[in-house]
Order: C-alpha cells, then structure tokens, then sequence
C-alpha cells in the first residue's frame, strides 16, 4: 500500500450469507442478507439487482418511505418487499 493513505483498517471476516430470490406480483427480487455485529436485532440487506443495501429490522418496516428510498423503488414495489422481509427477518 502506499504511504499516500493512512490506513485506519483493515480486517478480514467470514461471514454467513443467505441469498433468497423471490416473484412477487410486480417483479423478481434478489437479495442477500449477513447478521449484523454491531446490532443483532438487524441484518444487513442487499438488494443485488439495484446494488443498493440497507441495514434493517422491524422498526425500519414500519418506517413507510425507508424502503423505497434506501431501495430507490415505488411504493407498491416496497410494499412487496416489506411484506417479504417481515415474514423472514
């Protein structure tokens, strides 16, 4: 590495990853979910079709407009979503 950055980090980790895939009414979705070390109440959500992710949990399911912002999707696609992931988060 060069001298130009001071590195602040640097570790590797393995994690588990479960990638579910799932039709909805409106389109497929593609996602891949990782616990989360610094709050377990909340997994880590990527969305790999927009490569966006979310860090998430019940209360942001309850939050109508997070999941269409951190997604960038419609209303009645984030609806999809947020049915889904209260049925497996």
């Amino acid at each position: 590495m060069s001298e130009e950055f001071e590195l602040l980090k640097d570790e590797v980790k393995n994690k588990k990853v479960r990638y579910i895939s799932f039709m909805g009414n409106l389109q497929r979705y593609d996602f891949a979910f990782m616990e989360n070390e610094d709050d377990p109440s909340k997994v880590v959500v990527i969305y790999l079709q927009k490569n966006r992710f979310g860090i998430i949990g019940k209360e942001e399911l309850r939050n109508k407009g997070h999941l269409e912002h951190i997604f960038h999707e419609t209303q009645m696609e984030a609806d999809e979503i947020r049915k889904f992931l209260n049925e497996i988060l």
